[in-house]
C-alpha cells in the first residue's frame, strides 16, 4: 500500500520518526516523489490499519508540537 506524503505538511525527518515510533522502522519504505514524499507499506492483511495507525500518530505528534 502506498501513501503520498506533502513535503509541504511534513519533513523527512518526522516521517521517519513516527515510522520508530510506531515499531515500523525497516518496514515503511522511504521514497521522493517529485517534492512529496511517498510511504510504502508491506502488502499485508492489515496494512489499511498500519496506514491509519501511522497517520494517527502523525497528528499526534503535530498536535502535541503546535499545542505548546
Amino acid at each position: 500500500m502506498n501513501v503520498l506524503i506533502s513535503s509541504m505538511e511534513y519533513d523527512f525527518h518526522t516521517l521517519v520518526k513516527v515510522a520508530e515510533m510506531a515499531g515500523l522502522a525497516g518496514v515503511v519504505g522511504f521514497h521522493t516523489a517529485g517534492d512529496d514524499y511517498l510511504l510504502t507499506f508491506p502488502d499485508v492483511e492489515n496494512a489499511d490499519k498500519m496506514v491509519e495507525d501511522y497517520k494517527a500518530r502523525l497528528r499526534d505528534l503535530e498536535n502535541n508540537i503546535w499545542s505548546h
